[in-house]
Protein backbone atom coordinates (compact mmCIF):
# COMPACT_ATOMS: atom_id res chain seq x y z
CA UNK A 1 0.00 0.00 0.00
CA UNK A 2 0.77 3.94 -0.13
CA UNK A 3 2.44 5.92 2.31
CA UNK A 4 1.21 9.03 3.62
CA UNK A 5 2.08 11.99 5.32
CA UNK A 6 0.06 12.31 8.99
CA UNK A 7 0.04 15.50 10.56
CA UNK A 8 -1.58 14.98 14.25
CA UNK A 9 -2.03 17.78 16.89
CA UNK A 10 -2.15 16.52 20.63
CA UNK A 11 -2.15 18.63 23.36
CA UNK A 12 -1.41 21.65 21.41
CA UNK A 13 2.23 20.12 19.57
CA UNK A 14 2.08 19.47 15.70
CA UNK A 15 3.91 16.55 14.70
CA UNK A 16 4.33 14.83 11.70
CA UNK A 17 4.68 11.42 10.39
CA UNK A 18 5.25 9.05 7.65
CA UNK A 19 1.94 6.47 7.97
CA UNK A 20 0.88 3.91 5.86
CA UNK A 21 -2.88 3.80 3.68
CA UNK A 22 -3.26 -0.23 4.83
CA UNK A 23 -2.93 1.04 9.32
CA UNK A 24 -5.32 3.28 10.61
CA UNK A 25 -4.25 6.59 11.81
CA UNK A 26 -4.16 5.31 15.37
CA UNK A 27 -1.97 2.79 14.96
CA UNK A 28 0.42 5.14 12.52
CA UNK A 29 0.35 7.39 15.42
CA UNK A 30 1.26 4.42 18.41
CA UNK A 31 4.11 3.16 15.97
CA UNK A 32 5.23 6.97 15.87
CA UNK A 33 5.32 7.80 19.76
CA UNK A 34 2.81 9.89 19.45
CA UNK A 35 0.57 10.31 22.77
CA UNK A 36 -2.32 9.63 20.76
CA UNK A 37 -5.59 9.45 22.87
CA UNK A 38 -7.34 6.01 22.65
CA UNK A 39 -8.82 3.31 24.75
CA UNK A 40 -10.64 0.46 23.26
CA UNK A 41 -9.40 0.76 19.69
CA UNK A 42 -12.76 -1.10 18.90
CA UNK A 43 -14.53 2.25 17.48
CA UNK A 44 -16.61 2.23 20.63
CA UNK A 45 -15.54 3.79 23.17
CA UNK A 46 -15.01 7.97 22.09
CA UNK A 47 -11.32 8.73 23.25
CA UNK A 48 -9.81 8.25 20.09
CA UNK A 49 -12.31 10.98 18.47
CA UNK A 50 -10.08 13.53 16.43
CA UNK A 51 -11.19 16.40 13.78
CA UNK A 52 -10.06 15.93 10.43
CA UNK A 53 -8.45 19.01 8.72
CA UNK A 54 -7.38 17.82 6.01
CA UNK A 55 -7.16 14.93 3.64
CA UNK A 56 -9.59 12.19 3.76
CA UNK A 57 -10.27 8.81 5.56
CA UNK A 58 -12.23 5.93 5.24
CA UNK A 59 -13.96 4.54 8.62
CA UNK A 60 -13.89 0.93 8.80
CA UNK A 61 -16.71 0.92 11.69
CA UNK A 62 -18.37 3.23 13.11
CA UNK A 63 -20.82 2.54 16.00
CA UNK A 64 -20.21 6.51 17.94
CA UNK A 65 -20.37 9.51 15.45
CA UNK A 66 -23.47 10.75 13.46
CA UNK A 67 -23.95 11.46 9.98
CA UNK A 68 -23.57 15.45 11.09
CA UNK A 69 -20.66 14.88 13.12
CA UNK A 70 -18.82 13.46 10.47
CA UNK A 71 -20.04 16.08 8.28
CA UNK A 72 -18.33 18.42 10.53
CA UNK A 73 -14.71 16.64 9.97
CA UNK A 74 -15.15 14.41 13.49
CA UNK A 75 -13.44 10.72 13.05
CA UNK A 76 -12.15 7.78 14.96
CA UNK A 77 -8.95 7.71 14.45
CA UNK A 78 -8.50 3.85 15.51
CA UNK A 79 -11.48 3.15 12.62
CA UNK A 80 -10.02 5.53 9.94
CA UNK A 81 -7.64 4.33 6.87
CA UNK A 82 -6.38 7.32 4.67
CA UNK A 83 -7.27 7.65 1.53
CA UNK A 84 -5.39 10.53 0.58
CA UNK A 85 -1.64 11.36 0.57
CA UNK A 86 -1.65 14.20 3.35
CA UNK A 87 -3.57 14.28 6.69
CA UNK A 88 -3.86 16.35 9.05
CA UNK A 89 -5.74 15.15 13.01
CA UNK A 90 -6.42 17.95 15.49
CA UNK A 91 -7.54 15.99 18.80
CA UNK A 92 -7.16 19.13 20.85
CA UNK A 93 -10.75 20.80 18.52
CA UNK A 94 -13.50 18.54 19.21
Amino acid sequence: MGSVKITFKVDGVETTIDGEMNKTILDSAIENDIDAPYSCRGGACATCIGKLKSGTVELEQNYILTDSEIEEGLIITCQAFPTSENIYVDADDI
